[in-house]
């Protein structure tokens, strides 16, 4: 059986340099957001926008999308490291992760960043458990540019992070891998019909 070098291939994902997204969501009084890397525009049809979105299922975050139906999604700037490890660390199931912040109402009723490099509001029409994240597929409904300045990056992040921030980053990683492994694990081995690969013969 081929052994995988799982060294090289974590040293070769790490030329990915992802932008960093604040999520963003609220379900009647609660409201909180995350940072997220798996973000990404999923059509390219620009008379109808799609955003993907994974978000791990035991965030907050994922518990207000779920029940709100609706999204924020923002891109923000270097400049703005204090809001992107405010958003990183920490749960809004302990704290308002908003408060403090400049915020408007999206049509959808997410909240969204008065300051930010762009901002999207979106409303989810499918999602997909897939065990450790829940993809969510939404219609962009309004968005904006309001910089010019370049979207901050994920090494960007762990650059500026002081050692205690870098720690407790890497131990909020290593906690969710932990939690979030079985449920992927599980998913995997009941993919149903449609879903599994090569497909199941009938």
């Amino acid at each position: 059986m081929h052994t995988r070098d799982l060294e090289a291939i974590d040293s070769a994902l790490r030329l990915v340099n992802r932008e960093l997204w604040v999520v963003t969501a609220q379900a009647e009084d609660r409201r909180g957001g995350l940072l997220a890397t798996w973000v990404s525009s999923a059509s390219i049809d620009r008379a109808h926008p799609v955003m993907l979105a994974g978000i791990a299922p035991n965030h907050y975050t994922a518990e207000l999308i779920d029940a709100s139906g609706a999204l924020g999604l923002h891109l923000i700037s270097k400049k703005q490291l204090p809001t992107a490890f405010n958003f990183a660390l920490g749960s809004g199931r302990e704290r308002d992760k908003l408060a403090g912040l400049e915020t408007f109402t999206a049509a959808t009723g997410a909240p969204l960043l008065a300051d930010c490099v762009a901002w999207f509001d979106c409303r989810v029409f499918a999602r997909l458990a897939t065990g450790d994240r829940t993809f969510y597929f939404a219609d962009v409904l309004a968005g904006g540019k309001q910089s010019e300045e370049s979207p901050l990056h994920e090494h960007e992040l762990f650059a500026a992070a002081s050692p205690e921030q870098k720690a407790q980053l890497i131990a909020n990683r290593d906690a969710d891998i932990a939690l979030q492994h079985p449920w992927h694990v599980a998913w995997r081995e009941k993919l149903p019909a449609g879903v599994a690969f090569p497909p199941v013969a009938s």
